[in-house]
């Protein structure tokens, strides 16, 4: 039996743009708390929009080689994403006004890790 496997290309590909984003994001992180107030800090704030922008054409690239069932796959488990930090969020800002106790929005970052169990 022949078990195929991902073309090297591939994973180097999302690795190193990963490897990028990660790094630019740590790099933001830490301007602000080092860097002072000014151009050169919101510049090195924006970078991470750059690297994220090489990963999301990388995953295009991989959709589009992508055979038609996982196609569909990726694109349901996609849905299933969408409708459930909408209604996540949505349904708590509703509680909010009720009187829940404010969270932040990290918590929908949080609540999109469902992509992750489709």
């Amino acid at each position: 039996m022949k078990h195929e496997t991902l073309p090297r290309s591939a994973v180097r590909s999302v690795v190193y743009s990963q490897w990028a984003y990660w790094c630019s994001l740590a790099a933001a992180a830490l301007s602000v708390i080092y860097l002072p107030p000014g151009s050169i800090r919101t510049a090195v704030i924006l970078t991470p929009i750059l690297p994220a922008l090489l990963c999301v054409s990388v995953a295009y690239w991989l959709y589009h080689a992508c055979d038609e069932y996982l196609r569909f796959r990726l694109l349901r488990c996609v849905a299933i994403t969408a409708v459930t930090v909408t209604f996540g969020t949505l349904g708590y800002f509703f509680l909010e006004l009720l009187g829940f106790p404010h969270l932040s929005m990290l918590w929908s970052i949080y609540l999109a890790g469902v992509f992750l169990i489709c």
